[in-house]
């Protein structure tokens, strides 16, 4: 029972710290967009799987003319008026003005929880024989080649996507 109980501790904790090794190379989402600005096609101003989360390279550019499309599209389907438009403008820009400090605390919180995950893979390889970091180091191999896989599919839809698009 003991040796069982074991050995499922040792598998859990393996497996999460395979996850984890890998966090900070993985894409990090963003929390999906409004509903109205779902299905627009490219890349999101301050989001994306270029960006890699807030803690790569400081907050992305906001890109004004991507923005000013999207909300006169969305202006367009709701038939807002001007007069209604200019206030949805300043709605849209004091929320993004009280969202960016959360959005930095957010990037310092992923950031410290990545060192978390590193600390705690040490440790829990330090508990293991050789031939269990062998096996180890085999299973993050193959999870990265997996990782790489899937990181080219990815690319590959996308730039059928955007040709599909010409």
């Amino acid at each position: 029972m003991r040796k069982m109980l074991l050995t499922a501790v040792c598998a859990a904790v393996v497996v999460m710290g395979s996850v984890s090794v890998n966090a900070d190379e993985r894409e990090m989402l963003p929390p999906p967009p409004p509903e109205h600005e779902m299905f627009q096609p490219g890349p999101r101003p301050e989001f994306g799987p270029e960006r890699r989360g807030p803690r790569a390279h400081g907050p992305k550019k906001f890109d004004k003319e991507m923005h000013k499309k999207m909300a006169d599209k969305f202006a367009k389907d709701l038939g807002l008026t001007d007069e209604q438009i200019a206030k949805a403008d300043e709605i849209r820009k004091k929320g993004r003005e009280k969202i960016k400090p959360l959005m930095e605390q957010m990037g310092e919180l992923r950031s410290k929880a990545d060192e978390l995950r590193k600390e705690n893979m040490k440790e829990f390889e330090a508990i293991l024989t050789p031939e269990q970091k062998a096996r180890l180091e085999e299973m993050k191999a193959r999870h990265e080649e997996m990782r790489k896989h899937k990181k080219e599919e990815r690319k590959l839809r996308k730039e059928k996507a955007e040709a599909d698009k010409k």
